[in-house]
């Protein structure tokens, strides 16, 4: 009998403390009443059209959220900064987000402006997410930093080997914006086609504001190029793809998302569309599914701007931190090594897990313009996932 109470008394013992370890779970950081997130994207200038896709799909998943009663209860207290498209101005608009001592930062899709503010969000230690595609963001040895969207380094292994290998071309030139972003990712393109035992015939860029690329397409038609790997941002694309009609050169054309953005696509005809090729993150136009048609609908009605991949990976990314925050309460360590340790964590489009570097994106989509309508050829996973 003696023995049976013990037992008794250590399993109540036990319950007890099960269920202290279940609050202190719960509230090992409350929230405070309203959950401060900040974002700093560009919504004026010539990155504008690219940078308002981060802000579109950050806001719509807050008031989302908002409207079905917060996180636990309590509502997201969004702070949106404007980067403009100088580096110097990202800078100080997050440490104007970083005085309101944000719980988290999302930063945006341009990598320049991501590199001038690692250091700043660092010394802050609050959890950064961004979707910036230069391979190196990553690799700047932060433990506050995340990425939730595909980069170029997984396109500039994959790109070269569907073309070469898919496509059979063996003779591409290169035209890729000239910044961080396009032209770290012209160095791995380039690399990759070296492994192929393929020599560019051609390698150029342009500037972020250039109106005119016809010199550097005139040289990759005289260089007997027989096909075009193009690397920049809706906005440029548009144009290089617009002056490649007008200029008579047809090359078969692969490149980043931005090839199959709608807003490139609004901004081309029919014929300068037709047959281009990207390789990128997941669109949401190629979906037949009507949770996602219904989503995209939702966004295009109160943005007037179609949805495109950057929208879905930050409205994921805020879902994704609301998951977060209800397990683990509004400590930015906890959430930090909550993000950090993220497997199969399903979002619109792709599941998410992170990487030792904190890449959590790993799938991305092969797309054909058919028309002005893209097509998903199909999905293709990065190695090793």
């Amino acid at each position: 009998m003696h023995g049976k109470k013990l037992f008794v008394t250590g399993a109540a013992a036990a319950c007890l403390l099960a269920s202290l370890v279940r609050e202190a779970k719960a509230e090992p950081a409350s929230c405070p009443e309203q959950i401060p997130f900040g974002l700093t994207t560009a919504l004026t200038g010539n990155l504008a059209l690219l940078g308002t896709q981060a802000r579109n799909g950050v806001e719509f998943a807050v008031d989302e959220i908002n409207a079905a009663g917060g996180i636990s209860g309590k509502k997201i207290a969004l702070t949106t900064e404007d980067t403009g498209a100088s580096s110097t101005d990202a800078l100080n608009a997050m440490n104007r987000v970083i005085e309101g001592k944000p719980l988290i930062i999302f930063g945006s899709m341009i990598s320049p402006h991501v590199f001038a503010q690692t250091e700043s969000v660092n010394k802050s230690e609050t959890p950064f997410l961004v979707g910036a595609t230069n391979a190196k963001v990553t690799a700047q040895g932060s433990k506050w930093l995340f990425r939730t969207h595909v980069h170029d380094g997984q396109l500039a292994d994959l790109i070269p080997e569907y073309l070469v290998k898919t496509l059979g071309k063996t003779k591409p030139g290169i035209m890729a914006v000239a910044d961080d972003y396009g032209l770290g990712a012209s160095k791995g393109i380039q690399a990759a086609l070296a492994k192929l035992k393929i020599s560019p015939v051609a390698v150029t860029s342009y500037a972020p504001s250039d109106k005119d690329m016809s010199a550097q397409l005139l040289e990759m038609k005289d260089k007997g190029a027989d096909s075009l790997i193009l690397f920049g941002r809706p906005a440029d694309v548009a144009l290089v793809m617009k002056q490649m009609g007008e200029l008579g050169i047809k090359l078969a054309t692969i490149g980043n998302a931005s090839m199959v953005a709608q807003t490139t696509l609004n901004n081309l005809s029919a014929a300068d569309a037709d047959g281009s090729t990207a390789i990128g993150g997941m669109i949401p136009q190629t979906s037949t599914d009507p949770k996602i048609t219904d989503w995209a609908k939702r966004v295009q009605d109160k943005y007037k701007v179609p949805a495109d991949n950057f929208t879905v990976s930050y409205y994921d990314t805020v879902y994704m931190l609301k998951s977060v925050i209800e397990k683990v309460g509004c400590d930015k360590a906890a959430i930090r090594d909550a993000i950090a340790a993220t497997k199969d964590w399903k979002g619109l489009l792709i599941s998410y897990q992170a990487d030792a570097p904190g890449d959590l994106a790993h799938t991305l989509g092969i797309y054909r313009n058919k028309g002005k309508t893209p097509e998903l050829i199909g999905p293709i996973k990065e190695a090793g996932y």
